[in-house]
């Protein structure tokens, strides 16, 4: 469980794509600005795919992997920070906030 102010969770809620009403079955009470939510509970607002981390999936589920990789090529490879960019690209140019995947 997590308490703190509503506007705090109306602006994550709104950052990764939800609305209030959509998430409201995992607001355990509230008592004027305060909330207590569990952020264990399947309505919880959580961060959606992007497009990094997608193509990471899809990846990983080919045998690509982030150790696999590294292994192959002598060094770290860099994997987290290229999900990470095209995360940030992905909502850059298909125009969605953070935490929207592109799939909806």
């Amino acid at each position: 469980m997590i308490s703190g102010r509503r506007i705090a969770f109306e602006a994550r809620c709104r950052q990764r794509g939800y609305t209030l009403e959509q998430v409201r079955p995992c607001i355990v009470s509230e008592d004027g600005d305060r909330l207590v939510v569990d952020e264990t509970h399947p309505a919880y607002p959580r961060a959606k795919p992007g497009l990094g981390d997608m193509v990471k999936a899809t990846l990983s589920a080919v045998g690509i992997t982030e150790a696999r990789v590294s292994k192959a090529i002598g060094k770290p490879c860099g994997c987290g920070k290229r999900a990470a960019k095209l995360n940030e690209l992905g909502h850059k140019y298909l125009g969605l906030p953070p935490g929207q995947s592109p799939a909806g």
